[in-house]
């Protein structure tokens, strides 16, 4: 019988989370030629830029109003004005997004009304400015995310002629994982719109000259293109879930909010959605990808079946990943997340009585909890970011990397969780952990457990 505890500390002791305006960030690397300008202190820029380079291995560019002692006493308001005009005249994007940081909520600069001087100031100026909310004592980087993908929907779209096109709202995943969305949607002939898509700007390629704007990203003309598609498939209940319905209440695309699709039933009932818009028949090619992961599982459960874990992450990731481990046979203790979800934690436990699990549901927490947990009743494995290496090493557990940020790996970017070929790969990643803790396999045979 699962239960879910909650955190009674009204402090964080080693947090799982990040700050808010890294979502909306990210998010805005996935137009092509847009900027995001950071209204807040340098810290509030340098912090961010810093996570994401070292997770995506890019430099990441983002501007900031460099707010000081003075500006927090007197306002923001000339600062991001300065900020604005400068970004525009000296890279010319195409959009520029402006988050919110907790000094400038916490001054009260309305960035909104701010926005709307400049343009009045500077009609010349024709590029979108899209204002995000994203203070970090009200959410995660996760939450940054997801307001951007609000405002983004409710200001840019235009209805005009159906498109026959689908949207697809992937969340908070790597650019391995936008890839393997998007070969999915070219095995199935479907011509897709993704929401937002950074597998080449925060991955692309070395180039020379270098381009003015990464390659990449998907265009404004396509994104107001989106009101007239199929459907909108949201790949993630935290990070996208609202935007799709928001594309339902002002566009009447017809809304479709699934859980990530990491494991074999999620993948599943994420390529029948598909094919249940699109009237596409499932391709041999995806059915083949789909037996190799069932094959995967069977070949591994020997050594999978029964081993307890420990999962930490983003709400929608653990979720999946729950998922995942029971098809593998293997048994979920501890889950957790620092997203303060009042949904989460029942969707978890209807995936308990699924499934009949005996889990401690985490939500709002910290590493902290994670670890004294770990300390009193041990796991053999832990699946989540970099930042868990600690505990990992502390009590001689192999450490799964996966979710953000993964700072002392390379490569994981590249890489996908989601869909058959992730399976697959994480299938082999948490196997061969595993044996590694065990002891030595040969033909089939375990000859030492440690």
């Amino acid at each position: 019988m699962s239960t879910v505890v909650k955190q009674e500390r009204a402090v964080s002791i080693n947090p799982l989370r990040a700050c808010a305006p890294i979502g909306a960030m990210l998010a805005t690397f996935g137009i092509h030629g847009a900027l995001t300008i950071n209204h807040g202190s340098q810290g509030c820029a340098t912090y961010p830029r810093h996570q994401m380079a070292r997770h995506f291995r890019e430099p990441v560019e983002v501007a900031t109003s460099s707010l000081t002692e003075s500006t927090t006493i007197y306002g923001g308001r000339e600062n991001l004005l300065a900020a604005i005009k400068n970004v525009y005249e000296r890279f010319n994007p195409t959009m520029i997004t402006v988050c919110s940081t907790c000094l400038s909520e916490t001054i009260g600069d309305d960035i909104p009304a701010f926005i709307d001087e400049f343009k009045g100031l500077n009609p010349e100026i024709d590029i979108p400015i899209l204002a995000v909310k994203s203070p970090s004592y009200v959410g995660t980087h996760i939450t940054g995310f997801d307001n951007f993908l609000k405002e983004l929907a409710l200001a840019l779209p235009r209805k005009t002629r159906p498109n026959k096109r689908v949207n697809i709202i992937p969340g908070w995943v790597n650019p391995g994982d936008i890839r393997e969305i998007k070969e999915i949607l070219s095995e199935m002939q479907i011509d897709g719109l993704v929401l937002t898509d950074y597998s080449d700007t925060l991955d692309g390629g070395l180039y020379s000259p270098r381009p003015h704007f990464p390659k990449g990203g998907i265009s404004l003309d396509e994104i107001k293109d989106s009101a007239n598609a199929l459907g909108t498939i949201a790949l993630q209940k935290h990070v996208g879930g609202e935007a799709a319905r928001v594309y339902k209440r002002r566009y009447g695309v017809p809304a479709h909010v699934l859980p990530m699709p990491i494991g074999m039933a999620n993948t599943d009932r994420f390529i029948k959605t598909l094919s249940e818009i699109t009237g596409k028949p499932v391709s041999a090619e995806l059915q083949s990808a789909r037996a190799r992961m069932l094959d995967a599982i069977v070949d591994t459960h020997m050594i999978t079946t029964g081993a307890k874990v420990a999962i930490y992450g983003d709400p929608d990731l653990v979720e999946g990943l729950v998922r995942l481990v029971v098809e593998m046979g293997m048994e979920p203790k501890y889950v957790a997340t620092a997203t303060d979800s009042k949904t989460w934690p029942t969707d978890l436990m209807a995936l308990s009585e699924e499934f009949n699990l005996d889990m401690e549901i985490m939500p709002k927490t910290d590493l902290y909890a994670i670890h004294k947990k770990m300390k009193a009743h041990p796991v053999d494995l832990l699946i989540g970011h970099s930042k868990g290496k600690y505990i990992a090493d502390e009590e001689k557990v192999p450490l799964i990397r996966a979710g953000f940020p993964v700072e002392d790996r390379y490569g994981y970017h590249r890489r996908s969780v989601v869909g058959y070929k992730g399976g697959v790969y994480l299938v082999d990643k948490i196997t061969n952990a595993l044996l590694a803790k065990k002891g030595a396999l040969v033909s089939n045979t375990l000859l030492e457990f440690k």
